[in-house]
């Protein structure tokens, strides 16, 4: 339900390499080589959704229903866009605006804002591009449906989640790398999915209400009520536990959501309408979410849109992402933050190996070495 689109006025900065944009037909896709010593990049739409497959390899999704593929290749930046603008029965761009992606059994599956609610998956050829149509593999025409995210917890089992349908949160579930779709239903005591609250959904920020490690998943809501849900069989089953963070209003609440290991997590949020006011907007757990606590309570950064633990810190370090907040970087958990960057984006994700931070934003994206952060 909440789209939560802000503007953004690009500056030119120095040393950036702009990406002209890609027209493309329905079916295929164009690439270009551009050399380049920077890591911000113009591109033409929002991008909310962004799955780093390495340090040289990155998926985007858009406001406009492209896919964008992006590699770095000894210092050459190319890129791929899938998805035109043309109307079809199986590849249509037109009232498909993405906001969740996730990688699973050799194929992309994309997760569209909106009524109805789309998942659409593309295949994967030998060369790591998408061959032929993206297909829609699930599609929820009920009018309250908005799909919020999506995680593959594996190469065959994903979990996408949106706002409420019939009294709760909206969860389904593939077993088959995202090929079908099954809907969790309503449910109380640890069956199914507990009942929403009023006014209780999620926020469609950065692909960053869902969370999981090993059989364990999390799931984020915000809004009239900002709580994490719990699964510990791969989304089958929740419990509910209410978060520490400002909430009741229509737009706070927590929008994000990560976990370093099975105990350690952090939720980022806050009020999108005040997003200078740092108070009650971050929380961690030490217990796999069972109780939460506030981080950094009153100082670092007010409003996030996206924060992720960089792989292979132990949960020490942390990138949190912001529009206008730009780029803060963590050291110790979440407890202080330093900031490193003004450039505004709204969903980031480290490669595998933690050694690059990939990020998306209205009309940019970016790729930025660790090194960069100060690490």
């Amino acid at each position: 339900m909440f789209k939560v689109e802000t503007p953004f006025h690009s500056s030119k900065l120095p040393g950036i390499a702009l990406f002209t944009l890609c027209m493309v037909t329905l079916l295929g896709c164009s690439s270009e080589d551009m050399p380049t010593t920077s890591e911000v990049f113009e591109q033409d739409g929002s991008w909310r959704a962004v799955e780093a497959i390495s340090a040289s390899e990155a998926w985007f999704a858009s406001s406009k229903g492209q896919w964008l593929r992006v590699t770095n290749d000894a210092g050459t930046m190319q890129r791929q866009i899938f998805g035109g603008g043309l109307p079809d029965p199986t590849d249509s761009a037109v009232g498909t605006h993405f906001r969740g992606l996730a990688l699973a059994d050799g194929g992309l599956v994309g997760t569209a804002v909106g009524s109805p609610a789309l998942i659409r998956r593309g295949e994967f050829g030998s060369d790591g591009a998408i061959t032929g149509r993206r297909v829609t593999v699930w599609q929820e025409n009920d009018s309250a449906a908005f799909l919020d995210a999506i995680i593959a917890l594996d190469d065959t089992t994903l979990v996408a989640m949106g706002d409420p349908i019939d009294g709760c949160l909206c969860v389904v579930r593939s077993v088959d790398g995202g090929r079908s779709w099954r809907k969790v239903p309503c449910g109380a005591n640890g069956q199914g999915v507990p009942p929403a609250e009023k006014g209780e959904a999620a926020f469609a920020a950065s692909n960053g209400n869902l969370s999981a490690v090993g059989d364990t998943v999390w799931m984020l809501s915000g809004g009239g009520a900002s709580r994490v849900f719990r699964s510990t069989d791969r989304g089958e089953n929740w419990t509910v536990t209410r978060l520490p963070l400002q909430q009741g209003g229509t737009m706070t609440g927590g929008f994000s959501m990560d976990f370093a290991d099975a105990f350690h997590g952090i939720v980022w949020g806050g009020n999108w309408e005040t997003k200078e006011d740092n108070t009650a907007r971050a929380a961690i757990t030490s217990d796999g979410g069972a109780t939460w606590k506030l981080a950094s309570d009153g100082t670092g950064p007010g409003y996030g849109s996206s924060v992720r633990y960089r792989p292979g810190s132990a949960g020490q370090q942390l990138a949190l992402v912001g529009s206008p907040g730009g780029i803060d970087v963590s050291d110790d958990g979440g407890r202080t933050w330093r900031h490193v960057s003004d450039s505004a984006f709204y969903a980031a994700r480290f490669s595998p190996d933690g050694e690059v931070l990939w990020v998306s934003g209205n009309g940019r994206i970016g790729h930025w070495p660790v090194s960069e952060l100060g690490w």
